[in-house]
């Protein structure tokens, strides 16, 4: 029974994880253009996300973190991360086979060519908790029967080197909620010790909601300079809260914590709920008396709208 939980527990993680990638567009993008030190213009870029399983040559399945595809007017590339939480000895080989596996597949839709060509995606692994053993790149070498000898490499990115004021200036909003789960590294050294008392976790517990609060607050603020939207905005939240949860349910199991955490998560988001309704209804409006020839001036009374936001409209409408 007790390992059943701890796969439950590792399915539940691995899914909040995920959860943190399924943002909107114009924050993904800002996001893979700061971690892999690309230019990608917010506005022009499609972005797509494409599959992460394979079927290895012995019908083992292998799973990924995330793929994507990034494409403009000028290149398209694809992506792949791995959020790790632990350190493991393999991850270099598996990030090879899962290179490997995407570059057979994007290979598979490119027929016609004199030779078959492997493109392995650009990769990033995300380590969350604090291990000096980590290097800043994951290396292997593939040395061949006839003495070729390939470098492999994959860049690696320590997060807990990473505090809420980096995250937000590199743009990395979807991580915010991981300033939360880094505790998770001093909880179990605690645990680990025969010698622990139930006050050191309480303690560190009460840090961790202390982080998530703060964290909550700032991705609202993040809203209101419209930098996420108001479906980021309720998945960071959302995220931030089930981290603590997690931390919480699996070190000190105070279920009031829990409530309190939701509750304040829930407290900053319905009013930008109920204003996001606010400004729709005035948006429509501002359109129908536009589509009746209504002067600016007259909508900006109408609806308290800016002339910036009228002109906008006006401007899709147009379009």
């Amino acid at each position: 029974m007790p390992q059943k939980k701890t796969d439950s527990e590792r399915v539940k993680l691995d899914e909040i994880l995920k959860s943190l990638f399924s943002v909107s567009g114009k924050v993904l993008i800002s996001m893979l253009n700061s971690l892999f030190k690309e230019n990608y213009a917010t506005e022009t870029t499609a972005v797509s996300f494409a599959n992460s399983e394979f079927v290895d040559d012995e019908y083992h399945i292998l799973r990924g973190d995330l793929f994507l595809n990034l494409s403009d007017a000028d290149k398209s590339n694809h992506y792949h991360i791995e959020i790790q939480t632990l350190s493991d000895d393999r991850m270099v080989i598996r990030m090879l086979e899962y290179g490997i596996q995407k570059a057979k597949e994007i290979a598979k839709y490119q027929g016609g060519q004199e030779e078959t060509v492997f493109y392995i995606p650009r990769q990033l692994v995300i380590f969350i908790e604090q291990n000096p053993n980590i290097k800043d790149e994951l290396r292997l070498r593939l040395i061949f029967p006839d003495g070729q000898e390939v470098k492999y490499w994959v860049p690696v990115m320590k997060y807990w080197e990473y505090g809420t004021e980096e995250i937000i200036e590199q743009k990395l909003y979807p991580l915010l909620p991981l300033q939360v789960f880094k505790l998770r590294y001093e909880m179990e050294k605690i645990k680990s010790r025969k010698t622990h008392t139930e006050q050191e976790l309480r303690e560190l517990i009460q840090k961790a909601q202390q982080i998530a609060e703060n964290i909550s607050i700032e991705a609202v603020r993040l809203f209101h300079a419209e930098e996420i939207d108001g479906e980021d905005l309720h998945k960071i939240l959302l995220a931030n809260a089930e981290l603590f949860r997690y931390l919480n349910s699996r070190y000190v199991k105070d279920e009031r914590l829990n409530e309190e955490v939701l509750s304040m998560a829930k407290t900053l988001y319905d009013p930008v709920v109920e204003e996001r309704g606010k400004m729709e209804s005035k948006l429509e409006i501002a359109r129908k008396l536009l589509q009746k020839k209504i002067s600016i001036d007259e909508i900006k009374e109408i609806t308290d709208l800016s002339d910036k936001e009228i002109e906008k409209i006006k401007a899709q409408m147009e379009n």
